[in-house]
């Protein structure tokens, strides 16, 4: 539940545009990554030991931007389904609409630390060969 007793809907719509955001930017971060590794696999394409870690990676990062989509796409509902309960009771939503968006925010939080801890393994890779 939330830690706060009461949110005001600015600072709920503020918060989700803040999401949006770095989905964004996570989203661009995993496409510069890709381009790195596909610089490393092309440079290196010799080596046997390289290839597993490759395909992990790529993985890694096929699965992260999915979830990126997936998480934009919640937020964008639960955006709508906040818009309509703002206008049909004038201004106030539902207690469980802010536990869902506790639970939006945990998603993000716990996207944003396995992307950042992605990032991080994926550049101890690439310190080896760079």
């Amino acid at each position: 539940m939330s830690t706060h007793s009461t949110l005001h809907i600015s600072r709920m719509n503020n918060e989700q545009n803040d999401w949006l955001r770095g989905l964004e930017f996570y989203k661009q971060e995993l496409q510069i990554h890709t381009h790195r590794l596909s610089d490393v696999s092309g440079m290196y394409d010799s080596k046997a030991d390289l290839k597993p870690n490759v395909e992990h990676f790529q993985n890694q990062f096929i699965v992260q931007r999915e979830n990126i989509d997936h998480l934009a796409h919640d937020l964008g509902f639960f955006e709508k389904k906040v818009s309509h309960e703002t206008q049909e009771m004038a201004q106030h939503i539902n207690a469980s609409t802010l536990a869902e968006h506790d639970v939006l925010r945990d998603r993000y939080t716990t996207l944003e630390t396995a992307i950042n801890d992605l990032r991080h393994e994926h550049n101890k890779f690439l310190a080896k060969y760079i």
